[in-house]
């Protein structure tokens, strides 16, 4: 009897060591790796309001995981992406993770996108000591609280409103600050930049105002807005509600300088908006590349995704490209005995990491996963006709 009551003790006392090594990054990290292949997971909006991020953004990754591949993979392994579609909805969001985590046993989730669905399948990958790298979120809750395991390559969207409302009352003499935002963690993360920002200032409470995802109709949220004086209203929103809100507001006669963050900052934001979104300002730590204007490097890189893709490369596929860069870079120097925590501290030791399109330079630590400087890496653009161009940088 003792000797079975100490075996159930030390079954019990394996199990809880388990867990809790789950819990702390530390558990089960070697899944996804095999002798001839490294199994990397994403999920992306390939359908619905969203496909024009997704699309691009995997189309970005999947290029870069090929010419990884074709230089000889990561110490002989070659890299395996699996991307599946959310829709952009939580639900879907949830399925995708599970299957990425469980069946499919990824070894990292790679620049997933979308906050709300971000903050479905995150708590999932951390609990089962699966790394979470440079989602394609600017939430603050990609790299906060810091966990061992997860990290982010985006300024965030609160520092990127603080900055254009400073921007704006200090240059263009704007006197109330609207908030028209997404109700979910996406939009909130706009809000709060704008609320901390106008405080700091001394500027009356911003007239806040809210929709469901998938909205289209903005007529009371734009008619509060004009009504509260708003000269300027900052926008949680991405391609479909900054074309409908904007042109609400014109519908109205309200001409209020609108500005929107990353999300928002889209080629798709001119060439479907037929000229609805003139005037429109957003923030982005990486240019837009457009091919004229673009150097060599660049545009061999453009004209190697035109022909591998059979599309024009948007800022959507840069972002795919360039987080791939990274991780590749992490994998090669943690070496061929792959665990979690050796690729978290390869990641923790790149400094100085430049991007070939002008974007923000990354420097990790052990004490910070953002790779951008948040207070220094914040590009103002403005629409002008067909495309973006640079305001200033900005920052607060």
């Amino acid at each position: 009897m003792k000797r079975r009551s100490f075996f159930r003790i030390g079954l019990s006392a394996v199990a809880t060591i388990a867990a809790v090594s789950a819990m702390t990054g530390l558990g089960h990290a070697e899944q996804g790796i095999m002798d001839d292949k490294i199994i990397l997971g994403s999920h992306q909006p390939l359908s619905g309001p969203v496909a024009l991020w997704g699309v691009p953004v995997t189309n970005g990754m999947r290029m870069a995981v090929e010419e990884i591949n074709e230089r000889g993979g990561i110490h002989g392994r070659k890299l395996e992406l699996i991307v599946e579609d959310t829709a952009y909805q939580q639900n879907k969001a949830a399925q995708a993770g599970d299957k990425l985590l469980k069946r499919d046993k990824v070894f990292a989730l790679v620049g997933p996108l979308g906050t709300p669905t971000n903050m479905v399948t995150m708590p999932r990958a951390l609990k089962r000591g699966v790394l979470n790298l440079f989602p394609l979120s600017a939430a603050k809750e990609m790299y906060e609280p810091h966990h061992a395991l997860k990290f982010s390559n985006l300024t965030p969207y609160d520092d990127q409103m603080r900055a254009a409302v400073k921007y704006f009352v200090e240059k263009e003499d704007v006197k109330q600050i609207g908030v028209l935002y997404q109700d979910d963690d996406f939009g909130k993360n706009v809000l709060l930049g704008c609320e901390e920002q106008a405080k700091d200032m001394g500027l009356p409470p911003v007239i806040k105002t809210n929709f469901k995802r998938g909205s289209k109709d903005f007529s009371s949220q734009i008619a509060k807005l004009k009504s509260g004086g708003a000269d300027l209203v900052c926008l949680g929103t991405i391609i479909g509600e900054t074309i409908g809100s904007m042109a609400t507001a014109k519908k109205i006669g309200y001409n209020p300088k609108f500005v929107v963050s990353s999300a928002g900052y889209v080629p798709e934001n001119i060439t479907l908006a037929k000229g609805l979104t003139e005037g429109l300002y957003g923030t982005s730590q990486t240019p837009i590349p457009y091919y004229e204007d673009a150097n060599d490097e660049v545009k061999a890189w453009m004209d190697k995704y035109k022909a591998r893709f059979d599309k024009g490369a948007v800022l959507q596929a840069v972002a795919g490209y360039e987080l791939i860069r990274i991780v590749g870079t992490a994998l090669e120097t943690a070496g061929r005995d792959l665990t979690g925590q050796k690729v978290a501290t390869a990641i923790e030791g790149i400094t100085n990491f430049p991007s070939i399109f002008g974007g923000a330079v990354m420097n990790f630590s052990k004490d910070d996963h953002l790779g951008p400087d948040k207070r220094n890496s914040i590009r103002l653009f403005k629409v002008n006709g067909p495309k973006w161009t640079l305001v200033q940088k900005v920052g607060y």
